[in-house]
């Protein structure tokens, strides 16, 4: 069994192959042959009345591949106003130290193989889906990115722009004005193409092909008034604003759930399911009492595309050069299916890739054995 790090995870792990193996899993998931669990969220309230703990977890199990994953996470969450947005910020033990694994299994015989840090694989997979996004719906003469966001995030989702479409610039916006200039700094002998620095987003929005925004806002950073016909949009949390989904032609969502068997199926189309140890009036208020987003959907009035349906050819994406088309926004239940797919396709790869590569630190599997039946 292998413990990978993230320095492993970023040696083994291209984007071209994180773009592969996801459109891949959207294929098995449409045949019903890989099951995904949407995200479920746990709070618990702490001393502490601007924190709470977040438990986070998420699943996704392989016919092909023969392999289960389950990613985790711990954090201690808190909503402070910067720049003035409400954002959210998080750490386990102190700032700048965070806790999120994949775990790994054989669905063979039941073996653990790897425990992986899920930092820059939670990157990769979230830049990927969203090129697979552009990929099928972006104008194919596309060129130019807008990036809202200057982390990460942004960082992955740049490189996954430039491995389906031929990127020549990108222009980005961060109200840090080191922050923004890093990232050109850094990003544009990376992938060989000219990055502008700009100090507003209507600037960075100005003129663009793709406009992506990877923030940590819990509130909108994006607008109608910054959408141009033919543009393709992305968002990493919910930072459009109400009034952008009136003006998308076409958007992925609705894809295929995974199989439900016995039960009831988990309704997860206005968000992650979110268990509470506490007091909902206190969490709301450490929140800020954000603006509730209950209808995720209103306005909304173009064409619901599925990712699996636009990558089998079985669904058109844009019908012209001049439809607004996005890669998220739009949500109805089922959706989430694709993180835990995500997860277990990915963390395949990584695994197989280090163990060929003779990295990683081996641990026990027998320590995580027992001859007690449970």
């Amino acid at each position: 069994m292998l413990f990978i790090n993230n320095d492993e995870v970023a040696q083994v792990l291209t984007m071209e192959d994180t773009l592969r193996v996801i459109e891949e899993g959207h294929k098995e998931l449409a045949r019903g042959e890989l099951a995904g669990r949407p995200r479920v969220d746990v709070y618990t309230e702490t001393g502490d009345g601007e924190k709470f703990h977040r438990w986070g977890t998420m699943e996704g199990s392989s016919k092909s591949l023969q392999r289960f994953a389950i990613r985790m996470k711990s954090d201690v969450v808190s909503w402070p106003v910067r720049h003035g947005l409400r954002v959210e910020d998080k750490y386990c033990v102190k700032p700048g130290f965070y806790c999120g694994l994949v775990f790994l299994f054989s669905t063979e015989d039941g073996a653990p193989l790897a425990i992986i840090n899920d930092g820059n694989l939670q990157h990769m997979r979230v830049g990927a889906l969203y090129g697979l996004g552009a990929k099928y719906l972006a104008r194919k003469n596309t060129s130019v990115v807008g990036m809202l966001g200057s982390g990460g995030m942004a960082r992955t989702h740049l490189m996954a722009f430039a491995c389906v479409r031929k990127i020549r610039q990108a222009k980005v916006f961060s109200p840090t004005k080191e922050h923004r200039e890093l990232y050109a700094k850094e990003m544009e002998p990376k992938l060989g193409i000219e990055i502008i620095p700009c100090a507003s987003a209507e600037e960075a929005s100005r003129g663009v092909d793709i406009l992506a925004t990877c923030t940590n806002a819990k509130e909108p950073t994006l607008y109608a008034r910054m959408l141009e016909p033919g543009m393709h949009l992305t968002q990493v949390a919910r930072e459009f604003a109400d009034d952008v989904n009136a003006k998308l032609d076409v958007c992925i969502g609705g894809g295929p759930s995974s199989q439900v068997v016995e039960g009831a199926a988990i309704d997860d189309s206005q968000g992650f399911i979110t268990y509470l140890a506490g007091s909902l009036e206190a969490l709301n208020r450490a929140k800020g009492n954000a603006r509730a987003r209950e209808n995720r959907n209103k306005n909304f009035r173009g064409r619901l595309v599925p990712l699996a349906d636009l990558i089998t050819g079985r669904s058109e994406g844009r019908l012209n050069d001049r439809e607004i088309s996005a890669s998220s926004g739009i949500k109805v239940g089922g959706e989430d299916s694709v993180k835990g797919l995500q997860f277990v396709t990915v963390s395949s790869l990584i695994y197989d890739r280090a163990r060929a590569a003779g990295l990683g630190r081996e641990v026990p599997r027998d320590w995580f054995l027992q001859t007690i039946r449970d």
